[in-house]
């Protein structure tokens, strides 16, 4: 007995100096940037890439095969895994532990809340809340109050669950998907505060479902939209570890999709969740404090999985499905299966949600002309102009506007927008000079010493068309000597 009680505390000084040190790398971690969506300048206004040309483009085919690949590997490591004594030994010292799951994940919980109530936002730092729900704000700092009393947990997940609606109505599902695992925890809130076995994992598999969900989701916006990861990347070039830019942004689309699709399925279990917090903190080293707030909540329920492990629906689904080439099978049909309808349901859904964006910016007036964003078109699609300010023999200068996928349309203006199609206007000084209906333009009258000229493309609806909200445009510096 002894010799156990001296293992235990063997064991709790371990825990206490990894998580001494876990609180240090926090604190010293430095401010930077985070996930793709919360910090590139992307929107719904980008056009998404169509399943076709996902589908067309390089390294798809032979790194879905090699996700396929690990991912089957990681079910006969499950197996071996399961046979091992010391993950026995491990497995046992937190299954032990595991009435303290719902502790966690209401402290993690509660922490997201009042960071959101905090910096006026809604679940993550980056969904601020609308004007017409500033109640909200004080909506989360009392669902924080209630996860900190046992009694009124359920209450706090009811909230949780009711924000992620909130957030359904005032952005779009479409967008809310990616914070499904939100929905989830609260539901495991919910569900774990009930005397009930049955409902407790009942709790669990949503929990591990929605969080598997979102990782998958999240992880197809690198192959639909990869103009906002490859701005990130572009940012921060050490991420790609010298490869090609292309290679890596696939990579990690499809490392995401199978940590998401093995939760999933529940596959390696209690070591997965290590896995994925490792993955998860290792880009914090570079992404800073703000993808550890954005994360928190995931945090949590990752440390779930791990006292928790698996739950008694999932080991009864292994023992239903039998031996491992059963398994191995199952899993095969599956991920191929999942991924084919996330990848279907996304492209439809995003490009859904850019019709009714270009729709909606379209039908603005023209005196509230606005961007339309080229971000997301392929760069053999993108308008441009450039200029060449040639001195005219007689007075002033003669400026030849070159482009390519855009065509002047004086006949057309003041009608609906169509694709590279307009005009363009000119600019000295940051002063607007007149719209230019040609490849030709004479400009007179330039005040002595450096003068800038700009032009920037404009659609028939007098939008401008950008790429990340910066005009399409070209710059030349014209010098008058004073006479």
């Amino acid at each position: 007995m002894s010799k156990r009680v001296e293992a235990l505390r063997k064991h709790t000084f371990t825990v206490k100096i990894i998580a001494s040190l876990l609180l240090c790398f926090l604190a010293y971690i430095p401010e930077s940037q985070a996930h793709v969506k919360w910090f590139t300048d992307g929107s719904y206004a980008d056009r998404p890439l169509k399943f076709g040309e996902v589908l067309e483009g390089r390294f798809f085919y032979s790194l879905f095969a090699l996700c396929m690949v690990t991912v089957l590997f990681g079910v006969w490591l499950d197996s071996r895994i399961n046979k091992a004594s010391w993950y026995k030994r491990v497995d046992g010292w937190l299954e032990m532990r595991k009435q303290y799951a719902p502790l966690v994940l209401r402290g993690a919980a509660a922490i997201v809340l009042i960071l959101s109530w905090q910096s006026n936002a809604m679940i993550v730092p980056t969904i601020p809340v609308p004007a017409h729900y500033e109640w909200l704000g004080w909506f989360q700092f009392v669902c924080a109050f209630l996860l900190l009393i046992p009694k009124t947990v359920p209450l706090g997940g009811l909230g949780i669950v009711f924000i992620w609606f909130i957030g359904n109505i005032t952005l779009h599902p479409f967008h809310m998907l990616d914070y499904l695992m939100f929905a989830g925890c609260g539901l495991y809130l919910i569900f774990s505060s009930f005397k009930s076995v049955k409902w407790n994992d009942f709790g669990l598999v949503l929990l591990y479902l929605t969080v598997g969900f979102s990782l998958s989701w999240v992880a197809l916006e690198k192959f639909v939209y990869p103009n906002w990861s490859m701005f990130l990347i572009k940012e921060h070039p050490k991420l790609a570890m010298g490869l090609n830019f292309d290679f890596f942004l696939k990579s990690v689309g499809y490392v995401e999709f199978g940590l998401g699709f093995l939760l999933l399925v529940c596959l390696l279990q209690r070591p997965l969740a290590i896995i994925i917090t490792i993955v998860f903190f290792i880009t914090s080293t570079v992404f800073g404090k703000i993808e550890i707030i954005g994360h928190t909540m995931i945090h949590g329920a990752l440390i779930v999985f791990l006292l928790q492990g698996p739950g008694t629906y999932y080991i009864r689904l292994r023992e239903w499905i039998g031996n491992i080439w059963k398994r191995i099978g199952f899993t095969t049909i599956t991920f191929i299966a999942l991924f084919s309808v996330l990848l279907v349901s996304y492209t439809n859904l995003a490009e859904n949600k850019y019709d009714k964006k270009q729709a909606s910016l379209q039908a603005k007036p023209e005196h509230q002309a606005t961007k339309i964003e080229m971000a997301g078109y392929p760069k053999t699609e993108i308008p441009g102009i450039w200029m060449e300010i040639i001195p005219d023999a007689q007075s002033g200068y003669n400026i030849h506007f070159n482009t390519v996928n855009f065509n002047f349309t004086p006949d057309h203006v003041n009608s609906g927008y169509v694709m590279g199609e307009g005009y363009a206007e000119l600019y000295l000084n940051g002063t607007q000079m007149g719209r230019v209906y040609g490849n030709w333009y004479h400009i007179d009258g330039l005040p002595p010493g450096n003068n800038e000229v700009m032009v920037t493309l404009k659609s028939n609806d007098h939008s401008e068309y950008c790429i990340r909200g910066t005009p399409i445009s070209s710059r030349e510096n014209v010098y008058v000597e004073k006479k």
